[in-house]
């Protein structure tokens, strides 16, 4: 049954109105005044309420109709509760533009409807159901949408968003009845893991847009050549799993395997262009009754790891003495996402040497990872995982600022400090808020932009050379210096570097280690540093490890040193103590 609540004074008209309600086999609860009305609301939770405009004063709360609607609509159990307010009677005289005026009113209040007494009893019968109906229908379509909210979410939890395939959820949980299966049925079953080895290079040329399109078009190459009904599932950014039951034959697996990298060599069209894919699949039998998910997993990946260092479009069975480093990577993962808020990073600073003034002016922040069970963990080891997960962004913001604060620390200081440079990894150059980033932590630590350098590497300006060229330039804009990382093992392109608004470019450590006794890399060495000169540049040269180098660049006339010679990686305080000595 129905609620209604009835919040009007005791009298003729109200008994009147709860029999006629009653006997239509209406629920009704009274309220003598608003402040009653508004208590027993909450406790009785009326499917509509019906309110006289005019209340007794029984405190300065609420004093009428008026101030209910209103309180109602304010209240967080009550706002959405239909709302009818009853007139008084109005002079005949002036009844048509008074009630409009009321109704405009109450209607401007958030009432749902009203009605000027005298009303028949179809009227406020049929006013109080359309409300009920409304709010019926109401209540259906939120619980429609709850549904179909909990059906996406359940699809979502189940699925890849982007191939439709299923996650990695969905293929344990099949995964799991298909081992059991073949347990009990003796029968072979074989996880295949599948990996497009050229998705990171279209993401990084083509933008993640066209490595999207190309992941969606391999997902469906990858159903249609299977049978129907086999699981196939998107584990990460750019591998899948196939699972393959009921095998008759070993062989079968190798023969799917071909069919796969077969229809996934054919070109993809992605926008202007095609794009060709090579695959690595590695392949996992259950072949012993204790062998669970985890280990068949562990075991495909490590297969594929043993293929990738193959020939392009290779297909690697697991073998005993294959290292599975599955669970280390993921381990390694895990421990890089606590790692900043547990305070685990460090920044280290290496000294670079002026050349001409024969001191320490600035240095290049490098981060460093020490964690507690593993100790410090090497940067060629972590950094292109931290590329990989995204987790470079907030990092690398991380470091911005810590060298930026230390920085203006020590360039307060007065101790000969002039600039610290700041490594961008590729993903951070290419992020759509790094010029505000930049500004803000140049605000935010008091640094002068002329006191920050900025390394970004040949490759990261060879993704989208305009682009990089425009936030290059917006970041010159600003003040701050820009050098150019490892010159001379990418692209070394000579037009290339006539165009980029750099102040600075550093030789790779390659072309130093062993230039005393190398030609061919003297030449490359006095080659770069006039080049450089010539286009009004600075030369840092990187890797300078003896004295010997440090002569031979001197010789050369390049501006700053940078290795193990002039000083290795050290935390803060050891820096400053020991430009302290100097």
């Amino acid at each position: 049954m129905q609620k209604v609540l009835v919040i009007e004074s005791p009298g003729h008209s109200r008994s009147d109105l709860v029999s006629y309600l009653k006997s239509e086999k209406f629920l009704v609860d009274t309220a003598d005044d608003g402040p009653s009305g508004m208590s027993a609301g909450r406790t009785h939770r009326p499917d509509v309420i019906v309110c006289s405009w005019s209340l007794p004063s029984s405190t300065k709360a609420v004093l009428n109709g008026h101030q209910v609607l209103e309180a109602i609509r304010q209240d967080s159990e009550l706002h959405l509760t239909p709302f009818i307010l009853l007139l008084d009677p109005i002079n005949p005289a002036d009844s048509s533009a008074l009630t409009r005026m009321y109704r405009r009113q109450a209607m401007s209040l958030g009432a749902d409807d009203c009605l000027v007494r005298p009303f028949t009893r179809p009227e406020i019968l049929n006013t109080i159901a359309a409300r009920i109906n409304r709010l019926v229908a109401t209540n259906e379509l939120y619980a429609s949408s709850l549904r179909n909210a909990a059906g996406k979410m359940n699809h979502l939890a189940r699925y890849d968003d982007l191939t439709g395939l299923p996650n990695y959820y969905l293929l344990h949980q099949r995964l799991s009845q298909a081992i059991t299966a073949a347990h009990n049925s003796q029968q072979t079953l074989a996880l295949m893991s599948v990996s497009l080895d050229r998705l990171r290079l279209v993401n990084t040329v083509m933008g993640y847009p066209a490595g999207d399109q190309l992941l969606k078009a391999a997902a469906q190459r990858l159903r249609a050549c299977l049978p129907s009904g086999t699981t196939v599932a998107r584990l990460t950014a750019n591998q899948f799993a196939v699972v393959l039951p009921r095998l008759e034959r070993a062989q079968q697996a190798r023969e799917t395997a071909e069919d796969v990298m077969a229809v996934l060599s054919s070109p993809f069209s992605l926008p202007d262009q095609e794009v060709f894919v090579t695959t690595s699949i590695g392949i996992a039998f259950l072949l012993h009754q204790s062998e669970d998910i985890y280990t068949l997993l562990r075991q495909a990946d490590a297969a594929l790891e043993s293929a990738k260092k193959q020939k392009s479009n290779c297909c690697e069975f697991y073998r005993s003495d294959m290292p599975v480093v599955l669970s280390d990577q993921i381990a390694m993962e895990t421990w890089l996402r606590y790692a900043l808020d547990r305070g685990e990073f460090e920044v280290y600073y290496q000294p670079q040497l002026n050349l001409h003034s024969h001191r320490i002016e600035g240095s290049e922040a490098l981060i460093r990872w020490c964690h507690p069970e593993q100790g410090y963990i090497s940067p060629a080891k972590f950094i292109p995982l931290t590329e990989e997960t995204g987790l470079i962004v907030e990092i690398g913001q991380w470091v911005l600022e810590t060298a930026c604060a230390q920085a203006k620390h020590w360039i307060s200081m007065d101790v000969g400090i002039r600039y610290v440079s700041v490594n961008l990894s590729s993903v951070q150059f290419n992020q759509p808020d790094l010029i505000e980033q930049v500004k803000s932590t140049l605000a935010a630590t008091g640094l002068a932009p002329h006191e920050l350098e900025l390394e970004v590497t040949e490759t990261a300006l060879m993704q989208d050379t305009e682009s990089a060229i425009n936030i290059l330039n917006e970041l010159k804009a600003l003040g701050i210096r820009i050098a150019i990382d490892d010159f001379g093992t990418g692209y070394s392109s000579l037009s290339y570097l006539k165009q980029l608004p750099i102040d600075t470019f550093k030789i790779d450590s390659c072309f130093v280690r062993g230039a005393t006794h190398d030609a061919k890399n003297q030449a490359i060495l006095r080659f770069s540093i006039e080049l450089a000169h010539r286009l009004d540049l600075k030369v840092v040269a990187e890797g300078v490890e003896n004295e010997a180098e440090q002569a031979l660049l001197e010789k050369y006339q390049c501006d700053y040193l940078q290795g193990f010679w002039i000083g290795k990686p050290m935390t803060a305080a050891d820096f400053e103590a020991a430009i302290a000595q100097m």
